[in-house]
This record gives structure tokens, C-alpha cells and sequence, in this order.
């Protein structure tokens, strides 16, 4: 009777082959320094924790060599790490001692070094501020220098510890592993595609909303939403005015009519008259030809004065209708007759004289004397 050979089915033991070539594999496996790697605590104490990194080897982290925020303990055996092996103690027991902040950082600056290639922005919280600007945590320290921070200067930097900002690489020290940032540069960037934005959609005759920010002698600069427009002081008001500040002040919210726009120069004239009741509408049923009405004067010159009629209506009172030798000073309230009205035109003509005539002097009454026939004298 011959022996009887049970086989094993090939699959078995291929599997089997495989898994001690893996075994064997991992035991030849080296760790050096400076690798990064993933591993599970498997025991704590008070000051540091038993890391297993794999391949049969455990490696210890000190509570020094944990990011800021994280606690021994906080953390509890079964956790997984990531962890820099940064010294192996070749000379004695052969230790590994291991970082989980050294791993951090050598993760965050590679992520740093992709963010600047692509030209992208990073989230990062300030933690201190130093001389010069303030420090900012990203997985490791990054300086922002003061003037990088907003477009408008900080007074006191210490309020801006424990705010997140928004963040480009501006500079890089590869040696040192230094970073500096900017979140002006993302502030400046979003303005001017806000600005882009804005400039494709204005359009002459539009009614826009703004904010006054700056006052000059010739007008107001408005914020439209990043892009800047000026009132000229005749679009301010329908009256006449010597200073914008007669009409606005900085931080006003206002309806502006854009008049003009140059999307090449980024130039928008404004006006905030346009976007009010124009006042002429009511002058055909307020003033009529033949009225006295009381009038401010709002220009005096020696061949004309400008009176102000109702808020907003200018009326003109020429040469030959006030008295040069007493005529009244800007902001006189005086009595005038309405002479003509043109409203197509937007002119009034009225009279002081023909509401108070101007005394004669002594030499004009005795020319007038002279000039009248004597009547004649009844037998």
C-alpha cells in the first residue's frame, strides 16, 4: 500500500510566503533621523509618552517635545502621533527619542512652501507681539511685520493677539526655516478684484450708494465699494456753496448719480444733487413774476449780486437794479422784486431798486429841480 501525500493548496502557501518575506522586510528596515513617521502610544507617564513606530520599535516623546495646546495629559494610550525621529542614541541603550512639534513644523513648512508656489493664502492666529510686528502660530512661527497687517497703520499691536489672519508668504529664509507674511497683500488683492468687479458694472446715470471719505476744498471723494468718485462742489448741492462740509462730513452715507466714468483712468464723477428733488420744479408754482419776496445774497460783485430766492433757486439782481455805493455783503437777507423768470433756462431776474429806489444825493435833487419847466403864475 503506497504512502498517501496530502498537498496543500498552492494559494496557501504562497500567502504564507509572502508574509514571511514581509516580516523578514520590516526587520530590515533602518530609522534614522530626521524621518517622519505615525505611530500609537502604548504607554504614558507624567512626563512622556511610549511611542510604537513600527518594525518592532518604540520611541519616546517628552512632554517638551509636544506642540503648544497639547498635554501629556490630554492623551491617552491607543492615540496615534505623528512624530520627527530626532536623535537615535546609538552609543547607549540605542533610544529613539521622537518630536510630535518637529513633526508639525517640518509638515507645516512644506504645506508653506506649497501655499507660496500657488500663491495662496494661509490661516494663521497671532500668538505674541515682538519688535517690529507680531508672530503668528501656522504649525510653526511666522512674522508679520506691522505695516503688513491692514492697509491702515495699528496703534496698539497687542489687541491683535488671539485674532486669525489671512495670510501670503512674502519671504522665505529656507535655511533657517523662517517665514515672513503679509495679510496686506490679500487685503490690497481682494480690493482690487472687488474694484475689477465694481468698474465692469458702472454705467453713467446709475444711482449708487456710497460713503463720504474724504472732504477737499473743490469737493467730496465717496467710497462707492473700492472704487473712489468725486462730487464736485456744484454737484452737491443746488444751492451754492463754498465747502463741502456746508452739505457732508466724512462717514456719511449718501445716493450719488455717477455723471461720468473713465473705466481706463478709474475716474467717476459723482452727483449728489442729481439723486435730490430738483427745487426748480416748484418755482413755477412758488414765485411769479411781479413777487417781493426776502432774498439771501450769496455773491456781490460790483455788476451783479446772486440771491438765493428759496432753498436751492438762484435769482440775479443786475447792475442797473441795486445800489453800487450801498450794496449788501454775502449772506444779506434783503427785499427783491422778481423781474422775469425762465424756467427752460433756470434764470430769475429781480430788483432791490424797484423795492427800495436809492436815495438821491443833494446834486442829482437840484439837477432834477433844474430840469423842471416852472409853472406859470395866474394873473
Amino acid at each position: 500500500m503506497s504512502d498517501t501525500h496530502v498537498l496543500e493548496p498552492q494559494g496557501s502557501v504562497d500567502d504564507q510566503f509572502e508574509a514571511i518575506q514581509k516580516l523578514y522586510e520590516e526587520s530590515l528596515k533602518t530609522l534614522d533621523e530626521g524621518q517622519v513617521l505615525t505611530g500609537t502610544i502604548v504607554a504614558k507617564s507624567n512626563d512622556e509618552l511610549l511611542v510604537d513606530i513600527g518594525g518592532k520599535s518604540e520611541g519616546v516623546v517628552t512632554g517638551r517635545e509636544l506642540s503648544p495646546g497639547i498635554e501629556i495629559s490630554q492623551l491617552r494610550v491607543g492615540d496615534t502621533l505623528e512624530v520627527l525621529v530626532y536623535r537615535i542614541d546609538s552609543d547607549g541603550d540605542g533610544t529613539m527619542y521622537l518630536s510630535e512639534k518637529r513633526a508639525r513644523a517640518l509638515k507645516t513648512w512644506e504645506k508653506v512652501l506649497e501655499a507660496h508656489d500657488r500663491n495662496e493664502a494661509i490661516n494663521a492666529t497671532v500668538t505674541q507681539v515682538v519688535k517690529g510686528g507680531v508672530l503668528v502660530d501656522l504649525g510653526m512661527r511666522g512674522f508679520v511685520p506691522a505695516s503688513q497687517i491692514r492697509r491702515q497703520p495699528i496703534g496698539n499691536l497687542d489687541e491683535m493677539v488671539g485674532k486669525q489672519l489671512r495670510l501670503k508668504v512674502i519671504d522665505l529664509d529656507h535655511k533657517r526655516r523662517r517665514v515672513v507674511l503679509s495679510q496686506r497683500v490679500v487685503l490690497d488683492e481682494e480690493l482690487n478684484q472687488k474694484k475689477q468687479e465694481l468698474l465692469s458694472t458702472l454705467q453713467p446715470g446709475q444711482i449708487r450708494e456710497g460713503t463720504v471719505v474724504r472732504l477737499a476744498d473743490f469737493g467730496a471723494f465717496v467710497d462707492l465699494g473700492g472704487v473712489d468718485g468725486l462730487i464736485h462742489n456744484t454737484e452737491l448741492s443746488w444751492g451754492r456753496i463754498k465747502h463741502p462740509s456746508e452739505v457732508v462730513k466724512v462717514g456719511d452715507q449718501v445716493q450719488v448719480e455717477i455723471m461720468k466714468f473713465d473705466p481706463e483712468a478709474r475716474k467717476v464723477s459723482l452727483s449728489l444733487k442729481h439723486s435730490l428733488d430738483d427745487p426748480w420744479k416748484a418755482v413755477p408754482d412758488a414765485l411769479h413774476e411781479g413777487d417781493v419776496v426776502t432774498a439771501t445774497v450769496s455773491k456781490a460783485t460790483a455788476n451783479y449780486l446772486l440771491v438765493e430766492l428759496m432753498a436751492g433757486v438762484t435769482g440775479m439782481v443786475p447792475k442797473s437794479e441795486f445800489d453800487a455805493s450801498a450794496a449788501p455783503e454775502a449772506g444779506a437777507a434783503v427785499p427783491v422784486k422778481i423781474l422775469s423768470i425762465n424756467v427752460a433756462s433756470r434764470r430769475i431776474t429781480a430788483s432791490i431798486n424797484a423795492v427800495n429806489p436809492p436815495a438821491q444825493t443833494e446834486a442829482e435833487t437840484e439837477a432834477e429841480a433844474e430840469a423842471t419847466p416852472a409853472a406859470p403864475v395866474e394873473s
